[in-house]
């Protein structure tokens, strides 16, 4: 770094650090945490079933966990620098598969208890996993479990004649007929089982021509409503079977207030869904056993397990307090390393050690300290004057000069870096635009002289590094065929080309990128673009509304397999979030679900990705690379494929007698 550079970062940081002092004196002095990282923005929910992010996740594996845990596994690679991890026991001391890979069988410790003492079962497992499959949970990772029978009709409330069905009546606490009712889907309201017989719809809709989509998918809505369903009842027996057998009598539900007024016959209710807690995907036999049996063999499936979408949540807790109030400190009740003891935004998360979790004797730290810092270079700051011993986002202007030191720790990841595209908006709708924008990206660029982090320019939906998989083939960087393409589809030269803006998280990195970026396009392509940046929680809102034109994203691995790059991006997918849908890649990526040969479905996975770069609704830009800066006396902190860092693992460092 030119010494001119360094003295006006020098000079910079004072003045930072004073600010860092005068933030830090707005709040009531607290004693200080025995450890402190970056955690980026406020996190925007400490629910296991609504999470999605690295910022929740790295909370959520404190503060939960699951019957099995990501953990380090062998010493680490001499060549890659990165440390192994594997799905290990937790929650669950042992577990079995069945031959046939359909059936695993977990086996809970008798010592796990949850931060409030009671006891960790397997209930709390079937009943958190039914959770995040409810549809009004509106769970982005429900998918997860989508390989249990009946998982992803339930999901996603599809029924159909014949199904076995249960109805939730309309007698959630506090409801009454006549009321709006209880929005809180926990507790839920008493369940009636039955078949389905059939559904009575009044006429469809009929929209005009140049209606909104979202006016139109309202109106969709209310038609659904008004849908009666008639059902054939069906006993449940003392032990929670069902009666299946013996018919019952023959009732009619409706979601629709008015139409339950109309007729006295028909009763409102809140779903008529697919019984699928009654249908044998999950079996608790007893409090410490837990069986999961799945409609095929998934080769990940301990992977997914240890994902903390699959972390248990206390049900008392939840129905208690409500959402999201049972998450907020001397609430929230958790069953992992650490509990909630204060939560301010925009200033801190602070962890407290759980003496109830079954190996407290391991956890290092008693107080941990997860900081709201965005800047990078405040960050920098606050850890060179040791207020922060772990900065998980360090500043790329000085990577060059970081990279040296000790503390430094870089990675390759299992991950990408990427631009979601807004497919049902023009002039993003035509695929050529799309292959143009992506084409005309200089992503070398922006990795030797904006990342600088050793990142890769990525040209697929599949970063490199997994065993088995051959990934397709790429658009490269070419600006010719961009202009091309961009004329074909009406915009010579750019001439008449709308102006379009790019969305990000509030992120120093990310400013960065996506100036790089507009300038590209502009130059290349004639383009205007046009930048906008938001806080996390508001920035999610939108890119999950497709409210947008370009958004950038990142995702990284919640297992190391092809299929959790690819599956995000089906018609509707709770991730996908461009309005782009393929009939064929959803039909490819249902049937690697099911190969059991594992190098036809790695070939099917390959001809999905060729779809997906022909079609561009996603332009990737790079794979990641992990940086860290952590301080030299921590130890248990080692670089890994998913930037997965146990916290309870690590400690300071004990003074040898040498020092």
């Amino acid at each position: 770094m030119p010494p001119e550079i360094r003295r006006a970062f020098l000079f910079c940081g004072a003045a930072l650090v004073v600010g860092a002092v005068v933030w830090a004196s707005i709040f009531d002095a607290l004693p200080p945490a025995d450890f402190s990282l970056q955690s980026g923005t406020d996190a925007k929910t400490l629910d296991p079933a609504r999470a999605t992010g690295n910022i929740e996740g790295r909370l959520l594996d404190a503060l939960f966990e699951g019957l099995l845990r990501t953990l380090p596994d062998g010493p680490v690679d001499p060549e890659t620098g990165v440390q192994p991890q594997t799905p290990q026991p937790a929650m669950a001391e042992s577990y079995e598969v069945s031959e046939d890979g359909r059936t695993y069988t977990f086996h809970l410790r008798r010592d796990a208890r949850w931060s409030n003492g009671d006891p960790v079962t397997s209930h709390d497992f079937r009943w958190s996993w039914l959770r995040l499959l409810h549809p009004e949970s509106a769970s982005e990772y429900a998918f997860h479990l989508h390989a249990l029978p009946y998982a992803e009709e339930y999901n996603l409330a599809k029924v159909e004649t014949g199904d076995r069905v249960e109805v939730e009546l309309w007698t959630r606490p506090g409801e009454s007929a006549a009321e709006q009712g209880n929005v809180q889907p926990f507790p839920r309201g008493d369940l009636v089982y039955g078949v389905l017989k059939q559904i009575l719809k009044p006429e469809e809709p009929k929209f005009p021509e140049g209606l909104a989509e979202e006016a139109q998918e309202r109106l969709r809505g209310e038609w659904i409503e008004k849908w009666v369903y008639e059902v054939e009842t069906r006993l449940e027996n003392a032990d929670g079977s069902i009666d299946w057998e013996t018919p019952g009598e023959l009732r009619r539900f409706t979601q629709s207030y008015a139409t339950a007024r109309r007729d006295d016959g028909v009763e409102r209710v809140h779903h008529v869904l697919v019984a699928f807690d009654r249908l044998g995907a999950l079996e608790t036999p007893d409090d410490h056993t837990f069986v999961v049996n799945l409609e095929n063999p998934v080769p990940y499936f301990p992977h997914v397990v240890a994902f903390y979408s699959l972390y248990p949540v206390h049900r008392g807790c939840v129905e208690d307090h409500g959402s999201p109030q049972w998450t907020q400190p001397g609430a929230i009740v958790s069953n992992g390393p650490y509990v909630l003891q204060l939560r301010r935004l925009r200033d801190r998360l602070r962890l407290v050690k759980n003496e109830n979790y079954w190996n407290a004797e391991v956890t290092g730290f008693e107080v941990v300290d997860f900081l709201s810092v965005e800047s990078e270079t405040t960050a920098m700051n606050m850890y060179e004057t040791d207020q922060i011993q772990w900065v998980t986002a360090p500043p790329t202007a000085l990577l060059e000069e970081l990279r040296s030191r000790e503390d430094f720790i870089r990675a390759p990841q299992l991950s990408v870096y990427f631009y979601r595209l807004n497919t049902t908006r023009p002039p993003l709708d035509d695929v050529r635009v799309r292959r143009a924008i992506a084409m005309a990206i200089d992503r070398t660029e922006i990795v030797e002289e904006v990342t600088k982090g050793g990142q890769l320019p990525s040209f697929s939906a599949v970063p490199p590094g997994l065993a088995g998989y051959k990934k397709a083939t790429g658009l490269t960087y070419d600006v010719e065929e961009a202009r091309r393409l961009l004329s074909e589809a009406g915009f010579p030269n750019g001439r008449g080309m709308p102006k379009i803006t790019i969305l990000y998280n509030t992120s120093e990195g990310h400013r960065a990128i996506a100036e790089v970026i507009q300038q590209q396009l502009r130059n290349n392509l004639n383009i205007s673009v046009g930048l906008q940046n938001m806080e996390w929680g508001t920035y999610l809102d939108k890119v999950f509304q497709i409210d947008y034109q370009m958004a950038r994203a990142g995702w990284i691995a919640d297992y190391p397999d092809p299929n959790t790059f690819l599956d995000m991006w089906v018609t509707d997918g709770p991730q996908n979030s461009t309005g782009w849908s393929n009939a064929e890649y959803d039909d490819l990526i249902r049937r690697a679900g099911l190969e059991g040969d594992p190098a036809k479905r790695m070939e099917l996975l390959r001809q999905a990705e060729e779809i997906w770069i022909e079609e561009m609704p996603v332009i990737p830009v790079y794979s990641y690379t992990s940086l860290n800066m952590v301080k030299p006396e921590v130890e248990g902190f080692a670089p890994s494929a998913q930037d997965k860092h146990p916290l309870h693992l690590m400690r300071y460092r004990q003074p040898s007698e040498e020092d």
